[in-house]
């Protein structure tokens, strides 16, 4: 009952929407009970008694509960679904504020379809108890209580009779439930693993195309397919063995009536009408019953759903503001690596030790093997991650003490794989700073050299860009990020691989941009591109998560060491296309 618990916290909030439905609810059903009185009025006293005129006064009392019923109606559905609305909003919302605040480790961990699942089909799922059953348990309650207090008002033996069926009938109600909520939760689960394999086949179906791997991706589909199938049949045999039994009460309960109750007509105890009126109020007795049966199959599932919901809503990030953090103030930009150690798993380390400093306005290089701990460095200083042991310090403060917003909005990020939004290139570039004017978007988008692409096109920079901007090459997407990254001034500048996807003319006119802007601030880049390694200030070459080597590229090319090796390899590969530009780059020591 934890869940319902924590689902009333949220149906606190929005009270008053509930109980006007619980009122309408109330004086509804008050009203349902009462006219099968007056049909056994119509059969005692019309039928029998030949009285007419109590026929036409029964007639207009039915006409007017009737339209009172109709308006009673209207209020409850438009106030439970108020309600309903505004509780899932509040959950809805209460998700993605915790999506927002995650750790980068957090999603390392969890699947995206997962992600998708829980924040849409597991949402809605509590919204259809909300909306639908609590509403349906207020009223099958008190339809009950007001069945047994007629019921018992008649004859209180036959009553007695009939509730001898109860205690069976809730017994099977409750294994119904033991039953499927553990089959419910594991069919939650599987839907989440087939949205999971959906979303990542829609990502990448370009490579599932250009592999002709359609048949393995349709036979990783089908497999978790036939077992959400599979578990979802076996509830359904469950609701099939119980929905028989539960007719088998209902027409024990018709037995009883016309056995004991015939005998009490006979008997002069009880009369046709009333006898009549029981077989309603047996039906009226039999639904609500069937009714808490589907909202405990019901909340089975809710449970399920609403699980996954406030495991994310509860979900503590690694990283964050500690209680006294202080606003970082404008910064200068000296960074300090200081004995820093790492790892994505506590049991094996990234980065060991690394000592590393940035002076303000420096550019530092970051030159490695793929695993050596370049992209961790650059994923610490926005701390993205805390880091294991050691500190990484901001003009001398300890990142772990300042507001991670403070410092974050001071630090421009360029990675390697770009993200743009489905909006327009102006919302893309200014999404750092969305109160910027158009005269510092276009500036910021002149010295990412992408101006004068948006400008020739039809719509400028109201052109939308597509999911993921699908519309843009790999270099205009990188050029609108570097456009971006710019657009907030940073202090601390992190370049991630990002002119991977240029051509060389294009990297060199970005470079030459670049140049005057990275002498007011610090920037770190990661490159495999010679041009911008060697006009870096410090190179610092990583091996297996350590330091190997650092300094310019000049004492690093006379060292003979890790990075000259690099370096040459690096020269030899890209001999062809920087050849043309010896007379700008000097190559001396390659």
């Amino acid at each position: 009952m934890s869940i319902l618990r924590r689902l009333m916290g949220y149906i606190a909030r929005n009270w008053f929407a509930l109980a006007v439905t619980i009122f309408c609810i109330a004086t509804s059903t008050f009203i349902e009970l009462y006219i099968p009185r007056l049909s056994g009025r119509v059969i005692d006293e019309v039928v029998y008694g030949k009285d007419y005129e109590t026929l036409k006064f029964l007639t207009l009392q039915v006409l007017a509960f009737t339209a009172v019923l109709g308006v009673f109606g209207f209020v409850r559905r438009y106030a439970e679904t108020y309600f309903s609305q505004r509780v899932i909003n509040d959950v809805r919302n209460d998700v993605f504020a915790s999506l927002q605040r995650q750790s980068f480790a957090f999603y390392d961990k969890t699947q995206t379809g997962q992600l998708v699942s829980r924040t849409t089909t597991d949402v809605r799922r509590i919204q259809g108890f909300v909306a639908w059953q609590i509403p349906m348990i207020v009223g099958s309650m008190l339809t009950l209580g007001g069945a047994l207090i007629v019921m018992f008002s008649m004859d209180w033996e036959l009553t007695l009779l009939i509730l001898m069926l109860m205690p069976p009938t809730f017994f099977t109600i409750y294994q119904y439930g033991r039953k499927t909520r553990p089959i419910w939760s594991e069919s939650r689960k599987l839907y989440g693993t087939l949205t999971t394999v959906l979303h990542e086949n829609l990502a990448g179906m370009r490579v599932v195309r250009a592999f002709a791997r359609e048949r393995f991706e349709e036979e990783k589909f089908e497999a978790p397919n036939i077992a959400f199938f599979d578990t979802n049949l076996t509830a359904i045999k469950i609701r099939a063995l119980w929905r028989p039994l539960t007719g088998l009460f209902m027409g024990l309960g018709v037995v009883i009536i016309f056995w004991y109750g015939g005998m009490e007509v006979m008997r002069g105890h009880l009369l046709i009408g009333d006898l009549t009126v029981f077989g309603v109020y047996l039906f009226m007795l039999m639904m609500p019953m069937w009714g808490i049966a589907m909202m405990w199959g019901g909340y089975q599932q809710m449970a399920a759903a609403g699980e996954r919901v406030f495991e994310i809503i509860d979900a503590l990030p690694e990283v964050k503001d500690k209680p006294d953090a202080v606003e970082l103030p404008a910064i200068k930009g000296h960074v300090r690596f200081d004995g820093v150690s790492f790892g994505y798993d506590k049991d094996r380390l990234v980065l060991k030790n690394v000592d590393v400093e940035a002076e303000p306005g420096q550019t530092i290089a970051l030159l490695g093997a793929t695993g050596s701990g370049k992209s961790t460095i650059i994923r610490l200083l926005p701390r993205f991650y805390d880091v294991t042991s050691g500190e990484i310090t901001v003009d001398g403060y300890d990142i772990r003490d300042v507001k991670i917003k403070s410092l974050r909005s001071q630090i421009g990020i360029v990675s390697q794989e770009t993200f743009l939004f489905a909006t327009t290139l102006k919302d893309n570039i200014a999404y750092g700073r969305p109160d910027a004017t158009m005269k510092e978007i276009v500036r910021s988008a002149k010295i990412a050299r992408i101006h004068e692409f948006i400008a020739s096109l039809p719509k400028g920079y109201d052109t939308l860009v597509g999911e993921r901007g699908v519309t843009l090459s790999g270099g205009q997407q990188q050029r609108v990020a570097i456009a971006r990254a710019l657009l907030m001034d940073p202090r601390i500048l992190i370049l991630d691989d990002s002119t991977s996807s240029v051509d060389v003319d294009t990297e060199y006119e970005i470079q030459q941009a670049l140049t005057a802007l990275f002498r007011d601030r610090t920037t770190f880049v990661i490159t495999q591109r010679i041009s911008t390694i060697r006009n870096a200030d410090k190179i610092v070459v990583l091996e297996n998560g350590r330091v190997a080597e650092e300094g310019s590229h000049e004492l690093l090319m006379e060292r003979r060491g890790a990075y000259y090796r690099i370096y040459r390899t690096l020269y030899e590969a890209q001999q062809p296309v920087i050849k043309p530009r010896a007379s700008r780059e000097a190559t001396t020591g390659g």
